[in-house]
């Protein structure tokens, strides 16, 4: 059991990693209400409504890996900061509000499937208007998350110098209109965080005595 507690807090990045790739598959980019009729949404999640169905309850789990990954980063980058520090909250306090912001995504996008047959078209469409454009949790959430981690690791070393920086350079691409870019590149920050966190645990492990 110690050896899991010490390994799976950074290994909750790969899961989330995975996940988003999964959700992205499943949903895509969504139905642009602009450019589709009511008729053509309701039979939209009518056809489809299997994989939407499992891609909004994806982003629950999505959502509460991160705030497991959160909790690991925030010590990790607090070790380092040692007690004035104030980014590694700055970085949990990200990952809270993504998770706040994923649950009533996952869970506006879960009526789309559900009542497609239910209520008037017309209804499901406006549903769906907000559905499209929510957004805004992903740069108040991810985005404070990796720039307030950047900008940790580059003032007090929790991290390679190279990631630290990268960390800041993707940080504030979030708070710019290509935000979208985490779509594409996203999961791999935290890929790439989560197993240089298990490779930290797997270096601290003492090496078993001798015989």
């Amino acid at each position: 059991m110690g050896k899991i507690s010490k390994w799976f807090p950074p290994f909750t990045g790969v899961i989330f990693a995975i996940l988003v790739i999964a959700i992205g598959i499943l949903l895509g980019t969504g139905q642009d209400a602009t450019k589709k009729t009511a008729a053509e949404i309701v039979d939209h999640y009518r056809n489809h409504g299997g994989k939407d169905t499992v891609g909004a309850i994806l982003i629950v789990y999505a959502a509460a890996s991160l705030i497991f990954f959160g909790g690991w980063l925030r010590r990790l980058l607090r070790d380092a900061e040692g007690p004035g520090g104030i980014l590694s909250a700055v970085a949990f306090g990200g990952a809270v509000a993504f998770a706040a912001g994923g649950a009533v995504a996952g869970s506006i996008h879960l009526a789309l499937p559900d009542l497609a047959d239910d209520i008037n078209p017309v209804a499901l469409q406006a549903i769906n208007g907000i559905d499209y454009d929510m957004f805004e949790f992903f740069p108040v959430g991810l985005g404070t998350l990796i720039l307030a981690t950047g900008i940790s690791a580059v003032r007090h070393g929790a991290l390679p110098r190279w990631l630290a920086w990268v960390s800041v350079v993707f940080g504030v691409l979030f708070f710019t209109p290509v935000f979208f870019i985490f779509f594409y590149v996203g999961p791999l920050w935290f890929l790439v965080i989560g197993i240089y966190g298990i490779m930290r645990v797997v270096r601290e492990e003492p090496a078993p005595a001798a015989a």
